[in-house]
């Protein structure tokens, strides 16, 4: 939670992190230069050693979860950090650029196209609920996750960071989803709606900003009364990149 008039200075560290904002208007994150302005349902990164700082400009308190991938830096003792000298970092870039740049269907001329992580600082709930709302629309719904989109580095199409992907899910009115597993260790959080997910036989019951988690290795299943979102991120890229990541369903 960031109060207002609160800056967390500027700072960098090896761990990579992610913000998905739960409530709150107005506050922003900057990273590499780009101040980007958080709205409930963004999914903000900031990438393994980028510079960034945080702010509250507005009158009110805003909520985000942050997911950090520390328990794999710190298993191969990798970690470090830097404390910058000001407490924000000069803005060279726009609200919105790296988006703009990077997410539209065409890149800078000279992008990089080895980049292993994404450019884009904001995937904004505005611009990917509409994506899986179409989805729906479609008929494209997983027996098991919904209408699920990836978020995706545009410059290889692979995670948006080496180590954690995430995924927004959109769920129809009365979806009962199919058992699923796999080795990856899964965080979720409710955007919108409300329902229940039984794991390993437990039933967890959500709604708006409710967070749970799914271990690795545990059968899992969605269930929801009415319309609702799952944000959800882990670790399924580091065990990709290590050949250990597997999944399973009632058909295997």
């Amino acid at each position: 939670m960031i109060l207002p008039g609160e800056v967390a200075p500027a700072h960098r560290h090896v761990s990579s992190a992610i913000r998905f904002v739960l409530d709150g208007e107005g506050a922003y994150t900057a990273v590499e230069g780009e101040k980007a302005y958080m709205s409930p349902g963004d999914f903000v990164i900031t990438a393994n050693w980028a510079p960034h700082d945080h702010g509250n400009t507005s009158h009110k308190p805003m909520l985000w979860l942050d997911v950090l991938d520390f328990p794999q830096v710190n298993f191969f003792e990798t970690s470090f950090a830097e404390q910058f000298a000001s407490a924000t970092q000069p803005t060279s870039r726009a609200d919105g650029d790296s988006l703009s740049f990077y997410a539209s269907g065409v890149l800078p001329d000279g992008a990089p196209a080895g980049l292993n992580r994404s450019p884009v600082i904001n995937y904004t709930y505005a611009r990917t609920r509409p994506i899986i709302e179409r989805m729906m629309k479609a008929g494209d719904v997983d027996k098991r996750h919904g209408a699920r989109v990836r978020y995706a580095n545009p410059i290889n199409g692979g995670p948006v960071l080496p180590t954690m992907g995430a995924n927004l899910a959109l769920f129809p009115k009365g979806f009962k989803g199919e058992k699923y597993r796999a080795t990856d260790g899964t965080i979720f959080v409710c955007a919108e709606g409300e329902g229940a997910t039984t794991v390993d036989g437990k039933v967890l019951e959500w709604g708006p900003n409710d967070v749970f988690v799914v271990p690795p290795w545990k059968h899992y299943s969605h269930r929801v009364g009415k319309e609702s979102v799952l944000f959800s991120i882990s670790d399924r890229p580091a065990q990709e990149a290590l050949g250990i990541w597997r999944e399973d369903t009632p058909s295997h």
